[in-house]
Formats: structure tokens, C-alpha cells, sequence
């Protein structure tokens, strides 16, 4: 009777593992090997067509019907790594072997070729308000900015600025621009690189000064309030004033520093924090001189935060910290050590909360004593999200899991000793809330899912289909970029959201709806777009749309695994239901290395095999 039943189960577990590899809709396939010879990578664009880069040129695909959108021959070889789709616009960059092209997406229109000023796109940003690009640039060894106009879609100018950083013939997928770039009144962009600073113009891209110290710029600040440009320079002694009409050194003779600047802030009334790390002061932007007779003083300050009720100086040590409350003359109210490097300040309305290596709390504005009776260790950056039901922001960490009251400043742990599959100290996990189910809690390759009374509904882990050994590496870059020079471990996007739900303003990628995504359109406010030909063409109402969408919670997580059977090691998409945690469907890549992309918003995934065929399978 027992090997009946175990037959039985065997039977049911194939016939379920089959109807679920053939569960997914091919909805189109295409050919490729007489368009494109050898397809080297594929794509998906801001408007959701299919890229497809070969060794006999560029082509794109409708991601719905697979029917060739546009086919350009003379476009071969395409480096994949770089490639740039710019946010929200149908405009993507990419290098080939003698040059790289600013492309139009939608209809293959080559909209700048970089071969005619010998240059390479290195990064870039976008500036609405101005109704343009600026284009990071490498010149041989020398570093240029190219403006393109999103009214015309052409470059409007192109301006060398010499030999300021070291590019040793790497791609650089960060900005090479240290601070800024900030637009003055008089119509011109300054900004810092390295220890130069430069001044430009908007319209035409002269060069109308510059500045050159021998250690970095650390701190660059314009302040439309007096016309004045704000400089710091690492070990420099004195708070640099510059007029930004002439590059003149305007620095009265107050601004001596006695330690190093840190940073030039605002504050609620308008006037500049000058930060350094022995202490700070305010300076009045009118007149350009100090506010209070004598220093705010502290040792080790990393950073100050405005506040209706006066001036928090967070210092921190790599064991210890301090925080302080100063008030609006500069005297201090209070001082209360904390132990452990503090990575995380902000201000609630029970006060101001800080998250430590060794501890959290809030820190009451009365006298700095702690509200939570019972401090709440972090061992990592905790997965955050928000409970609209409860109106609580959800923590999850080191097994635990607690529930934040930011209008009350309460505290309560929901959950414990919550062991997730394959989840230690160091993995990177995120938190999204799902309606009438609980909180998911996902990497990658992990999901999990805890509901609202602590209880563990499932956990899963999903063998990556290659080696993710340099994710820990990048995770700290990320955090550095931010600010944060300790070692810790989480995802740096928790941070994000910890000070987006402080300052009261909901999670964009958050949805009371796990259902499909509503579809919203709108304009881009600032921007007329024509074409080359002068044709005006309302291209947001399709990018705007699926980057909408791109940021709301679907009902379903696709996740890639390797899987080792008899035969050998298959790689699979999956995707997983998010409230059972049940493999919808499951799509097995018959290539070793093949790639694919995930289409999220329609549901679509669409995988390059054999490097020539391409395959769209609807779920």
C-alpha cells in the first residue's frame, strides 16, 4: 500500500511538472540568422521593444508580435556593456568598434554619431527643467561635456575640457562630475571634477572660467539666495567664496576653517550650515558672514540636520557616537553617546531615530533620552516596507521582525526566530507588502513570505544559474557612494526607503494591490520633444506608461535557478506566486549561456537561443 502511494505521488509530481513547463504561451518567434548573422545580446527599450545586436547589424523587435520594427546593417558588432537607455525617453546610447551612436529607439533614427568629434559617452544626466542632456564625454585622454536638446534631439554643443580625469581606456558607468552641476542665474553650468571647477555657458558651451586647486573639491555648493558659489577643498583652511559671473575669490576674511570641511547645507530659513568636522556654524547668505559669534562645537562630526527645533550634529566613531540637539543660537540642549558606528540618522516626530552597528532607538527632543525602552539591535541593514493597513513601517532583521509606529514613535517585535532558506547576516534582502497576505521578503534568489502576525508562510531559495561572488563587493560600493564608510551588511535601497516613509511620503515601487498593474499616462512636464524633422511626436504617453507600471507591485516574482538532474544542470526561469509561493510556470534555456530578458509589466519573457533564435513566451 506504501509503494502504491509513493507511485501515486511520484506520478501526480510529474504530471504537475509538466503542465507547468508547458503552462507559458509561445506567442512569437523569429529567426535572426540571415538579418543578423550571430546575435550577440538582446535588449528591451524604454518603449518595450526587443534590441537585438548581431555581427551583420542592429535590429528591434515588437516585444508583441515579433514583427522587425527597424534594421540597420551598418550597425555591427554593438557593445552590450555599453549600452545606456535613458530613463523615461525613447534615446539609448552604445559603443561599436570606431565609434558610438545616440540612437532613437522607436524607429532606429541615429541621432548623433560621436565618430565626427572622436568622443565616447562615458555617463550622463538628465535635466528636464532645461530641456536637455548632459552628456559625460572621453576625448583620448581628455574629459568633454556635449549638451543634446530635447527640443530638436540634436547636440547643441560640445566643449573639451582637458585633461581632468584618468580614464586608462576603462568605461566608466558612473558620472565623472564630482558636484553638480548647478544652472546660475545668468544662464551658465558650473560644476567640479576632481580639483577643477568649470564654468559654463548653458547655450553655447563656452568655457567662461575655471579653477584649479592641488587636492579634490570635497564640497561645491551655488546659492541662488546671493549669486555666491560655495567651495570646499580637502585640507584647505579656509571656505572658499567665488563669484560665479567671474570666477573671482570673493572669501571674506571670517571663513578660516580650523578643521576640515565636511559639508555646506541649507536651512529651513535660508541660511548655510558650514560643517566641519570639529563643529559648525551658519553663514548669512546676504551678507556672507557668520551668524553666531562662536562655533557650534563637537568632535568628529560627520553631519548636521536642520530641524524645527534646532541643529542635530550626528558624530560618529567606529566603536561610538555622539548626538547632539543644538538650538537656533547655537547652544547646545543635550548630548547622548551611542554605541556603534551610527550609519543612519533621521528625524520622526517623537524625534530624531538612529540605527548603529551595535543599536537603534529615538532620541526625544526634550532631553536626547531613549523612547523605546527596550533598544533594537540591527546586526545588518534591515528589509523595510510599509503596512497601509496598519500604517506601520515593517523591519525585518537578524530573524526578527518589528513593527514602527512613526507617528507615536512605538516599536513593537511581531515576529521571531524566523529561519529564512539560505538567508544569513549578509544577504540583501528587500521587503514589499502584499495585500491580505504579509510581508515578502526577497534577493534575487530568495523569496519568503511572513505574515502580518509573524507566522512563516513559506520559504524558498533558488540556486543562482551563475556565481553572484562579486554582489558583497558591490553592495559596499553602493554604500560608499552614500556615505555610509563602514562595513555593513543589506541592501542599500532600505535606506532609501527608512528616510523616504520618515519624511512622510510613500514608497513609489509600493501597491495596496497585488493584482496587474494599473495603467496611468501622463506627460513629462518641461519637455517638447520633436524629431530631426521637426516633427513633434507625444512619445511619453508610452515610455511614461511602462515606467508607471515598472515601479508597482505585480503579483508575481521571476527568478532565474540552475538545477542539477541526472541528465545534467538545466537553468530555469520560474515564476513565482508571491502569496502561495507556488511556481506558476517554468521556462527551461536549452542553450549552456543563453541570455533572455524579463518583461515584467507584460508578463513576457523573451530568450535568445542558439544565437539566432529569438522566442517570446506570454505567462
Amino acid at each position: 500500500m506504501k509503494l502504491l502511494k509513493h507511485a501515486i505521488g511520484i506520478l501526480v509530481l510529474f504530471f504537475l511538472s509538466n503542465s507547468i513547463v508547458n503552462g507559458q504561451n509561445k506567442i512569437w518567434e523569429q529567426d535572426l540568422r540571415s538579418a543578423l548573422g550571430e546575435v550577440n545580446w538582446i535588449e528591451q527599450t524604454n518603449e518595450g521593444f526587443i534590441l537585438a545586436s548581431g555581427t551583420k547589424g542592429l535590429l528591434a523587435l515588437d516585444n508583441k508580435t515579433g514583427k522587425t520594427l527597424w534594421h540597420n546593417s551598418e550597425l555591427r558588432g554593438a557593445v552590450k556593456e555599453s549600452l545606456k537607455l535613458i530613463e523615461g525617453l525613447p534615446i539609448c546610447y552604445m559603443d561599436f568598434a570606431k565609434s558610438g551612436v545616440i540612437l532613437n529607439s522607436s524607429n532606429g533614427e541615429i541621432l548623433y554619431d560621436t565618430k565626427k568629434d572622436g568622443v565616447r559617452v562615458q555617463s550622463y544626466g538628465i535635466h528636464r527643467d532645461k530641456n536637455l542632456i548632459l552628456f559625460e564625454m572621453s576625448r583620448g585622454d581628455d574629459t568633454a561635456l556635449m549638451s543634446f536638446d530635447l527640443k530638436t534631439w540634436k547636440k547643441k554643443w560640445i566643449t573639451n575640457l582637458g585633461k581632468v580625469f584618468k580614464f586608462l581606456g576603462l568605461r566608466i558607468d558612473t558620472s565623472i562630475i564630482s558636484q553638480g552641476p548647478f544652472f546660475t542665474k545668468k544662464e551658465s553650468i558650473i560644476l567640479s571634477i576632481k580639483n577643477k571647477i568649470f564654468d559654463l555657458d548653458l547655450n553655447t558651451g563656452e568655457l567662461l572660467w575655471s579653477k584649479e586647486w592641488k587636492k579634490p573639491v570635497r564640497t561645491l555648493i551655488y546659492s541662488p539666495l546671493n549669486n555666491c558659489v560655495y567651495v570646499g577643498v580637502r585640507k584647505h583652511k579656509k571656505l572658499i567664496v567665488l563669484n560665479p559671473k567671474t570666477g573671482e575669490d570673493i572669501t571674506p576674511g571670517k571663513f578660516k576653517l580650523k578643521g576640515e570641511l565636511v559639508d555646506v547645507i541649507k536651512d529651513q530659513e535660508g541660511n548655510l550650515i558650514l560643517v566641519e568636522n570639529y563643529g559648525f556654524n551658519l553663514i548669512n547668505p546676504e551678507t556672507n558672514g557668520v551668524i553666531w559669534p562662536k562655533k557650534a562645537k563637537v568632535d568628529n562630526l560627520h553631519e548636521v540636520i536642520p530641524h524645527e527645533k534646532g541643529y542635530f550634529a550626528i558624530c560618529k566613531e567606529e566603536k561610538k557616537g555622539d548626538i547632539y540637539l543644538f538650538d537656533k543660537n547655537g547652544k547646545k540642549i543635550w548630548k547622548q553617546g551611542v554605541n556603534g558606528y551610527v550609519y543612519y540618522a533621521v528625524s520622526t516626530s517623537k524625534g530624531m531615530m538612529y540605527i548603529s552597528t551595535e543599536n537603534s532607538n529615538i532620541l526625544n527632543f526634550e532631553n536626547g533620552k531613549k523612547v523605546w525602552d527596550k533598544t533594537v539591535k540591527f546586526r545588518a541593514i534591515p528589509a523595510v516596507t510599509f503596512d497601509p493597513k496598519e500604517k506601520k513601517v515593517i523591519l525585518f532583521e537578524n530573524k526578527k521582525g518589528y513593527k514602527f509606529d512613526l507617528k507615536t514613535g512605538d516599536i513593537e517585535q511581531f515576529a521571531d526566530e524566523i529561519k529564512l532558506e539560505k538567508v544569513s547576516k549578509s544577504t540583501p534582502l528587500e521587503a514589499e507588502y502584499i495585500t491580505n497576505a504579509g510581508y515578502l521578503l526577497t534577493t534575487p534568489q530568495h523569496i519568503s513570505l511572513l505574515g502580518s502576525g509573524g507566522e512563516l508562510k513559506y520559504t524558498q531559495y533558488y540556486k543562482p544559474a551563475s556565481s553572484i561572488k562579486g554582489v558583497k563587493g558591490a553592495a559596499q560600493f553602493g554604500l560608499a557612494v552614500a556615505g555610509i564608510d563602514f562595513d555593513i551588511d543589506g541592501a542599500i535601497g532600505n535606506i532609501n526607503k527608512l528616510s523616504t516613509l520618515a519624511n512622510g511620503e510613500k514608497l513609489i515601487d509600493e501597491n495596496e494591490d497585488t493584482g496587474d498593474a494599473e495603467v496611468q499616462k501622463s506627460d513629462v512636464i518641461g519637455l517638447a520633444v520633436t524629431d530631426s524633422k521637426g516633427v513633434s511626436h507625444d512619445v511619453f504617453r508610452v515610455t511614461r506608461e511602462r515606467y508607471y507600471n515598472s515601479k508597482k507591485t505585480k503579483n508575481a516574482q521571476f527568478i532565474v535557478s540552475a538545477v542539477k538532474e541526472e541528465t545534467g544542470k538545466k537553468h530555469f526561469i520560474y515564476k513565482v506566486d508571491k502569496k502561495s509561493g507556488n511556481v506558476d510556470y517554468k521556462i527551461e534555456l536549452t542553450d549552456k549561456t543563453p541570455s533572455y530578458l524579463i518583461d515584467d509589466i507584460d508578463n513576457v519573457i523573451v530568450i535568445n537561443e542558439k544565437s539566432h533564435l529569438i522566442t517570446a513566451y506570454q505567462f
